[in-house]
């Protein structure tokens, strides 16, 4: 048996990381691997997609191993299975010692192919089997289709790995369900970057970089535009009357392969007047975006966490939440957003109850503010930092306050008790 007191440093498999950011698992991935080498030596291996140094010292206690970018060859029609062996044969040569962390069920699998399972963490963004059932509910959604090689991996990774940790208890919930119950898996849910906490820019300076109008309301939307996003619904919930007015807009911040279907449903509805395609922001430019807004709507029909909805709260905007039905759509709206407190839940599949929730806000911006605040207070005692603190006490990499090892079973609760 793995005496885990002994595992003292932490290896992340991330096929991108910085500087090829994409999305918020690579975001999750450098929160990760930026505030754990506060505590721990880390080490970080990837593919070189974005042509950097092939090792790089990002601290003192950070080294980033960048290798080739794989070669599917005449597998290119399974990755999955040219990719296990890319992560073989960097696990072969970087010989990891400690706990080694991934979300991928590809490196997660390589990692137990290589004798790493007693020191496996398998932290997945969402429930891959649960994703492929979205698609089979709303074909539409071609994102959410997921290879049969990809649902046959995690089904044989999930039961193996040491330790499981996901961001919501809803994850929890599809494993369980789909795959059964399992010990060791851990609830911790994500955090907020301390920027959005504790700064943003004033609102008014804020519309003003983006183009829109000083008093016009704003609902906004950040993400991929991606079919799972389901940002049609939310265009014709701005659509129906009452809503937007001429100087109110329909801000969506995020490029994707649904930009065009979107942007025929924004044309269609005659919106092209009240909607604005911002492109993709980050850093300051994102803040301003968040800073501009009245109100975030997120209405995905799969969402393992929804990063989004913690920064818009911690920036203080109301946010509206799609809550999922555990058979077509899956979602942790319903964690994260407690109603007519931090926030309002949409009915899953009703435009007209997200039109009368957008109108509701409109009609009583006082309400309004109190709701960013109350989001804004709660989320300023989950930064990224407790976040990590949380991982790190789990896997005993780091003891708590009163000086001994936390052990998961006492820190947090077990996906299976929601």
């Amino acid at each position: 048996m793995t005496d885990h007191a002994n595992l003292r440093t932490l290896t992340i498999l991330s096929r991108r990381f910085w500087p090829d950011c994409h999305g918020g698992v690579e975001e999750h991935m450098h929160h990760l691997a930026t505030e754990a080498a506060r505590h721990v030596p880390v080490t970080v291996l990837c593919e070189n997609r974005a042509r950097a140094a092939k090792h790089e010292n990002m601290s003192e206690n950070l080294t980033v191993f960048r290798g080739d970018v794989a070669n599917l060859g005449r597998l290119w029609r399974w990755p999955y299975l040219p990719m296990v062996r890319w992560w073989m044969n960097m696990l072969r040569q970087h010989r990891p010692s400690g706990w080694v962390w991934t979300t991928d069920p590809q490196a997660a699998a390589a990692a137990i192919l290589m004798g790493h399972r007693s020191r496996l963490v398998y932290n997945p963004p969402g429930c891959w089997a649960a994703m492929h059932r979205t698609w089979q509910a709303h074909r539409q959604v071609t994102s959410m289709k997921v290879a049969w090689g990809i649902r046959m991996l995690e089904r044989w990774v999930y039961p193996r790995a040491e330790q499981v940790i996901v961001a919501s208890a809803a994850i929890g919930r599809q494993y369980a369900s789909i795959m059964g119950a399992r010990p060791r898996v851990n609830v911790i849910p994500r955090g907020a970057a301390e920027d959005l906490i504790m700064d943003l820019p004033a609102r008014d300076s804020a519309r003003d970089a983006l183009g829109l109008p000083r008093d016009g309301f704003v609902v906004g939307f950040v993400g991929r535009l991606d079919p799972c996003k389901d940002l049609p619904h939310l265009v014709k919930a701005c659509a129906a009357r009452g809503v937007l007015g001429p100087a109110d807009r329909l801000l969506l911040v995020g490029e994707g392969e649904d930009k065009a279907r979107v942007q025929a449903c924004v044309a269609e509805l005659g919106m092209a007047d009240r909607c604005v395609f911002a492109g993709r922001k980050a850093g300051a430019e994102l803040n301003q975006a968040y800073a501009a807004m009245d109100t975030f709507v997120l209405p995905s029909l799969y969402e393992g966490y929804g990063m989004v909805v913690l920064e818009a709260m911690a920036a203080g905007v109301p946010v509206i939440g799609r809550p999922g039905n555990g058979t077509s759509t899956f979602t942790s709206m319903a964690e994260m957003i407690e109603p007519g407190i931090t926030g309002l839940l949409m009915h899953h599949g009703d435009v007209n109850d997200l039109s009368d929730k957008l109108r509701w806000l409109k009609e009583r911006p006082q309400r309004a503010m109190q709701i960013g605040r109350q989001a804004r207070e709660r989320l300023a005692t989950r930064p990224w930092s407790a976040v990590i603190r949380d991982y790190l006490q789990t896997l005993g990499l780091i003891e708590d306050v009163a000086g001994t090892v936390k052990p998961a079973s006492q820190c947090l609760a077990p996906a299976l008790a929601a």
